[in-house]
């Protein structure tokens, strides 16, 4: 039979069939304040003061509807949704990178802009500040024109809202009369701006 438990400062348990809304009924007033000083369940009278928790039997079979294999369950689910989420990230900054280079070799300036924040904060090899109109400038003017660029080694690091990259590029061609050959490292900064993703920062070294 269910029935309905009230547990008392004393820690006594007193077992009924009334439902937990009709003890309340008798014990509190409209506004759920306890207005009654004592209650009486059977032939036993009990103080209010005394009752600390009235459980009725659907509460108590609630307390079993959670098993912690249910749990366990749950929580690998979150895990997976998590790393999937993770690799689509990496999956899409690593598109992103590809898309970058091949822009920077074609000098494909709509691409550029699109990839680069208008704030983008840029640290050549030889220590030269570089903004985002420099760089698209550069490219505009063909006073840097690249006839490779290659990646053979890329590490992503996701971060909250992006990732931070580590690549290292083989790059050639040419900066105004300078020849431009060797191996580079590059460090940027992805960050989700709105709904693309956009190089915030970024720094290079030569090896």
């Amino acid at each position: 039979m269910n029935q309905t438990v009230i547990t008392l400062t004393t820690g006594e348990k007193i077992y009924t069939i009334a439902s937990e809304e009709q003890i309340l009924q008798q014990i509190t007033n409209n506004q759920g304040l306890m207005n009654k000083a004592f209650v009486v369940i059977g032939d036993v009278h009990i103080a209010t003061a005394h009752i600390v928790k009235i459980e009725g039997p659907k509460q108590k079979q609630e307390e079993f509807v959670h098993p912690p294999e249910k749990t366990e369950q749950a929580e690998e689910i979150n895990k997976t949704e998590h790393t999937g989420k993770k690799e689509d990230n990496q999956n899409q900054i690593e598109l992103l990178e590809q898309e970058l280079r091949e822009a920077m070799q074609t000098r494909d300036i709509f691409a550029l802009d699109t990839l680069l924040h208008d704030d983008l904060v840029f640290v050549n090899h030889e220590g030269t500040y570089i903004t985002k109109e420099m760089d698209l400038e550069a490219h505009r003017t063909l006073a840097v024109r690249f006839t490779k660029v290659s990646c053979s080694d890329l590490q992503i690091k996701p971060t909250k809202d992006g990732a931070v990259t580590i690549s290292k590029v083989r790059l050639e061609g040419q900066e105004g009369e300078a020849k431009i050959e060797g191996d580079f490292i590059y460090t940027r900064v992805w960050q989700l701006i709105g709904e693309e993703y956009q190089v915030i920062a970024g720094h290079c070294t030569k090896l």
